[in-house]
């Protein structure tokens, strides 16, 4: 039986993603109770329900209706993400949507105004941010271990998904991973919230981006070809309120690395991997004397610590487990409207990430490249490399 404290939740698309959703529904026994689920392809839905026994909506319509659905989980496609926030927003219902929010900052900024006007919340995924690796990097920042940060890089760089057997990647229930869909969406669309939401929560609102894209590889080998095929590489760097610069570096073209590094005054904090709650944070000093600096080059970073969790990760990923509790962000969304205080990713944070993530995927559409004019004679190679 449900307890007052429990705050009703639908999923809206049950594609790739929707599963690992639904298997952290555990961890949030008594805070969040799932109503059931939707998606308009009838053979998905049919599999959502045989693998975990929640109740299908007949429609949208429907799961819009159900009185007991408090917050809308918006697992649909990048490009749906608008549509369907808006009618849960018409319905009355709060929404917390993948990522991203829209696809352009104006459209996310509408939902965000109608939202407003409709008296309901909105909150957008990635919710790494909540995370206890995240949150022990950021405590070792707020007690001065690094000392006053001045630098942060992030990768987010994903390896060659399209030689990858991706084809063969299923979900719980056996749900393809949309392999076509990421390849239009763009990788910075899909990827550069895993970093920018960490770095707007640690350093403030960013307050410029110079940013580079390009689609390197236009045949990704799918059937058909690609219609509209995203930039699949972006460099940007991003100047934050409080005076920290950042580099975040998107592709699926380059080797995987998913590293991200915090660099202060009198050290670095290093997170391997963003997407596990769980990774090591590592705390580097940096190389000063010849020994030390030596170290440095030939480890790469030089010699570190590893930091305690702030508390020890409740669950444990890995092996077909998510290395991610995907529900923690609705978790925040629900508390936060309970306790009414605005939620850590709300509405305002997420059109601004959203806002970002334009910039990085597509610099042309908000400043005209700088054109080189100088050139210069093709260079020959040493004639012992020939």
């Amino acid at each position: 039986m449900a307890t007052t404290t429990e705050t009703g939740i639908a999923i809206v698309g049950c594609g790739y993603v929707a599963d690992a959703y639904r298997q952290c529904l555990p961890l949030h026994q008594g805070t969040l109770r799932l109503a059931g689920a939707y998606d308009r392809d009838p053979e998905r839905l049919a599999a959502y329900r045989a693998t975990w026994g929640d109740r299908a909506y007949a429609s949208l319509d429907e799961l819009l209706a159900d009185p007991s659905v408090s917050i809308v989980l918006n697992l649909t496609d990048p490009e749906s993400h608008a549509a369907v926030t808006e009618a849960a927003i018409a319905a009355g219902k709060h929404v917390y949507s993948e990522k991203p929010l829209a696809m352009t900052a104006t459209e996310a900024a509408a939902l965000r105004d109608r939202a407003r006007a409709g008296g309901v919340r909105l909150a957008s995924a990635p919710c790494n941010l909540l995370g206890e690796s995240v949150q022990t990097a950021w405590a070792a920042i707020r007690e001065g271990r690094i000392g006053k940060v001045l630098l942060a890089y992030a990768e987010l760089d994903d390896g060659m998904i399209h030689r990858a057997n991706y084809g063969d990647w299923r979900s719980r229930s056996g749900k393809p991973w949309p392999g076509r869909g990421e390849f239009e969406t763009g990788c910075t669309y899909e990827h550069a919230g895993y970093a920018l939401t960490v770095f707007a929560a640690l350093f403030g609102p960013a307050t410029r981006v110079t940013s580079f894209a390009a689609l390197l590889v236009p045949d990704k080998d799918t059937t058909p070809p690609l219609a509209h095929p995203a930039p699949d590489f972006s460099v940007g760097c991003i100047e934050f309120e409080s005076g920290v610069v950042a580099r975040l570096t998107n592709s699926i073209v380059a080797p995987y690395d998913h590293r991200m590094r915090i660099i202060g005054e009198t050290g670095t904090i290093e997170i391997k991997e963003p997407w596990d709650y769980a990774s090591p944070v590592i705390l580097r000093r940096p190389g000063e004397g010849r020994i030390a600096r030596l170290i440095e080059r030939r480890l790469g970073g030089g010699l570190g610590k590893r930091l305690p969790m702030a508390r020890p990760v409740p669950f444990k990923g890995g092996r077909g487990k998510p290395t991610m509790d995907f529900l923690r962000g609705p978790a925040e969304l629900a508390e936060a409207i309970r306790d009414g205080r605005p939620s850590r990713l709300d509405e305002d944070f997420a059109v601004h990430v959203t806002e970002v993530t334009e910039m990085l995927q597509y610099p042309e559409r908000f400043d005209r490249p700088v054109l080189v004019k100088s050139r210069f004679a093709p260079i020959r190679p040493m004639d012992w490399a020939t």
